[in-house]
């Protein structure tokens, strides 16, 4: 007769660095759980605090459900993930991170939704936020997969999302070149493999806390981690027929207040020449076409290598001219005098000049990874807003009180950067279609030049992102 334990359900890893203060109540909370098969792998990634003294009281207290691995040196979420996937022995795998804690249900609830919904390959709940002593700050609430959501571009968050193990070992875990947002990587690889067959529950199940360490707070790491992410999906994917890809760089020089600004120095440079660069330097492009109302602008450009510039109609720069209509003519002339006919064209605001070729990318691998109809770039609003109510002012993202940043209450702000189409999308009256992507950029990469003192403050960054640092740390001019 075998003498053996049968094998869990339900793999719960723990990678932890230097989180110790909080490890005992996120193991706490997993032995506390309402389903009994579960079992614990702890990383230790390098820790140097009490994380491996409280790892190993879990180990002696269950010794056949928890083990611990230990990283001498520091080695990363992704490679921490990938430890725990080729010991993992249960059917489903969630990771828990050290500082957050789970509901007691937890689960009991996502491993009964996956029995129930075995062609759903991952899914995962609603969670409370807490802060740094455990108070509950408030609820995340996600938009429910399939009802209020179709385009699946806000992922799971990567913690306590729970996984099919066979889903895991299928997509061959994580690429740990990526330092952050594994979760975001899982989620991209799921999304094309097991075409969209994800799912969330509406119940929190964990609570998020909220500290100064928090990667979460990280926000530049994160958004270059998502660009990585996505140019290494679409490089993996596509085959050999690609989109033809055209930029339309849109160049209007006969503002009132700001005369010949297109040509106007910024940083030592003409405006225009930030963009033109960003272009090329992105590597998408068959062709840049630069649609202008000044020939000065036409002559500018004239000679450089794969740029077109062409003078559009003067109605064409009116005050009421909606962009669609200046990209629509643009993209019309392209093919009628050019015999260019892109599958793909992106817009690109000659006024931005800190928009950055990685950015141009991004907008064009989320258009396909996504399969979305076009992609804005935007910039997230992190500050409280108003609306007049019954009362007079009323918050409308009332989490920005404790600066939290609730996916109900988000705001997008349309910087005008970047604007990435599908051809058969574009018309003179639309340029969005219907299923609309975006990609975020910093406030400060975000910051538009339509008027002296903006030039100036976006000259005074871009000779600041030139200048070496100092001996004493701070940038001199």
């Amino acid at each position: 007769m075998s003498t053996g334990h049968a094998a869990p359900r339900i793999t719960v890893y723990v990678p932890c660095h230097d989180y110790g203060q909080f490890l005992d109540q996120a193991l706490a909370s997993i032995v506390g759980q309402t389903i009994g098969e579960w079992e614990i792998v702890v990383i230790d990634d390098g820790s140097t605090d009490e994380t491996s003294t409280i790892a190993a009281s879990y180990v002696s207290r269950f010794p056949d459900r928890v083990r611990v691995f230990r990283h001498e040196t520091r080695r990363g979420l992704p490679a921490c993930s990938n430890i725990a996937f080729e010991h993992a022995r249960g059917e489903y795998v969630i990771r828990l991170d050290p500082d957050d804690y789970l509901d007691e249900s937890a689960l009991l609830v996502l491993a009964s939704y996956l029995d129930a919904h075995p062609e759903v390959a991952l899914v995962y709940p609603n969670y409370s936020y807490v802060d740094e002593q455990g108070k509950l700050l408030a609820v995340e609430q996600r938009k429910k997969v399939g009802t209020e959501v179709q385009m699946l571009d806000l992922p799971a968050h990567g913690a306590c999302t729970m996984v099919r193990r066979r889903v895991i070992k299928s997509i061959g875990g994580y690429d740990e070149n990526y330092d952050a947002q594994d979760g975001y990587q899982l989620w991209l690889k799921i999304l094309h493999k097991y075409q969209g067959q994800v799912a969330n529950v509406a119940t929190p199940l964990f609570f998020y806390r909220q500290h100064a360490g928090s990667l979460s707070a990280d926000r530049g790491r994160i958004l270059a981690a998502r660009q990585s992410i996505k140019r290494g999906l679409v490089q993996r994917t596509q085959g050999p027929v690609k989109p033809r890809i055209v930029a339309i760089i849109g160049a209007k020089n006969t503002y009132a207040a700001m005369p010949n600004i297109v040509l106007e120095p910024c940083a030592g440079r003409p405006l225009i020449d930030y963009s033109l660069e960003s272009a090329v330097e992105a590597g998408v492009f068959e062709r840049v076409f630069v649609t202008t109302d000044d020939p000065n602008v036409v002559n500018y450009c004239a000679g450089r290598p794969g740029v077109l510039a062409s003078l559009r109609p003067s109605e064409l720069s009116l005050p009421n001219v909606r962009l669609s209509q200046v990209l629509h003519h643009s993209v019309t002339q392209m093919e009628h005098d050019h015999s260019i006919y892109p599958d793909i064209v992106v817009m690109l605001s000659v006024f931005t000049p800190l928009r950055r070729a990685s950015h141009i990318r991004e907008a064009v691998d989320t258009l396909l990874a996504y399969d979305c109809d076009s992609v804005v770039s935007v910039y997230e609003d992190l500050e409280l807003h108003f609306i007049h109510g019954k009362h007079g002012l009323e918050p409308f993202n009332r989490g920005m009180i404790q600066r939290l940043q609730l996916e109900r209450e988000s705001l997008y702000v349309d910087n005008l950067a970047i604007h990435a189409l599908w051809r058969d999308v574009l018309t003179e009256q639309d340029l969005y279609g219907r299923e609309v992507g975006h990609v975020t950029m910093t406030w400060e990469d975000s910051l538009q030049a339509r008027s002296p003192i903006e030039l100036e403050l976006v000259a005074r960054l871009i000779r600041l992102a030139r200048e070496p640092e100092s001996p004493d740390g701070v940038l001199h001019p």
